[in-house]
């Protein structure tokens, strides 16, 4: 008897194995008599990884919405392209050599020897900072330049005009005419910025408009000494020729610097300058006469 009660139970914990090899929980139960009895529940499903569920495109869409798109949704609108044209005079160096013009000026046509005249462009950035029309941007972007043209990002392009320059702080004022309320900055502050928080810069580099690069602030107080410029801040965003005069952006969207400058013979080292000289200079050009200092 006990011979075969142990058979029986043998076969029963056997079969219990191979219903949990098979997927399936076992559990075991002691009734009165003593006698234990192997019952199997079906837990296949509890062990497949759940199906990953599809998000609708609105859902999709505000999980890709960070900070960083939400600021740049907030400024961009505000930040302008820059071209700006002046007239040159060119005229081969050779031509400047009295030994040369004398040799060679009685075999040539005088007018070779007069200065020609060229169009040089360049371009930049810039940032709206009140409705009626009022830019803001570097002061080398536009110097001893005769033309300005100002483009929004849909595209409306206003002719401009230089109302105020700052040497000391590199930064100058463009004013376009328009009718039109235009779409404005947030201006922020940089007193209380924090090194390792997020900077983002918007501009024109290489005339590839509204290019948005992303990193941090990597320093303050920074001094260029060969350029002149002082009490900058330092970033790793990237910035390149055509940044200049574009805002330097906190997460919030708002503009904490004017990009400026960069690190030639390093990568990743930019500079702006802090918005609170650009807004000390705003005011004290409301508060005057328009006109260039």
């Amino acid at each position: 008897m006990l011979h075969r009660c142990g058979q029986r139970l043998f076969h029963r914990v056997a079969s219990a194995l191979l219903l949990f090899g098979a997927g399936f929980i076992v559990t075991t139960a002691t009734v009165t008599s003593g006698e234990s009895f192997v019952y199997a529940q079906d837990n296949r499903a509890a062990l497949d990884p759940p199906k990953p569920t599809a998000l609708s495109a609105s859902a999709a869409l505000s999980v890709r919405r960070t900070p960083v798109v939400l600021a740049v949704e907030m400024a961009a609108p505000a930040v302008v392209n820059i071209a700006t044209e002046r007239t040159i005079e060119v005229q081969p160096f050779i031509f400047q050599d009295p030994f040369f013009q004398q040799f060679f000026g009685q075999f040539m046509d005088p007018r070779a020897f007069q200065p020609q005249t060229a169009k040089e462009t360049s371009l930049g950035s810039g940032l709206i900072v009140s409705p009626d029309g009022l830019v803001l941007t570097n002061r080398h972007v536009v110097r001893r330049l005769a033309a300005i043209r100002v483009q929004l990002a849909d595209g409306r392009t206003f002719n401009g005009s230089l109302v105020a320059a700052s040497r000391v702080y590199d930064l100058a004022l463009i004013r376009v005419t328009t009718s039109q309320a235009l779409p404005t900055a947030l201006i922020g502050r940089s007193d209380d910025l924090m090194i390792g928080e997020t900077a983002i810069a918007i501009g024109n580099p290489f005339g590839l408009s509204h290019t948005v690069t992303v990193g941090v602030v990597s320093a303050l107080h920074r001094t260029l000494r060969e350029a002149g410029y002082g009490d900058l801040i330092q970033t790793d965003a990237a910035i390149n020729p055509g940044n200049s005069g574009g805002p330097l952006l906190n997460i919030l969207g708002q503009a904490i610097g004017i990009n400026t400058a960069i690190y030639a013979e390093g990568q990743g080292i930019g500079f702006a300058t802090p918005i609170d000289r650009a807004r000390e200079f705003i005011e004290a050009y409301k508060e005057s006469a328009p006109r260039a200092r």
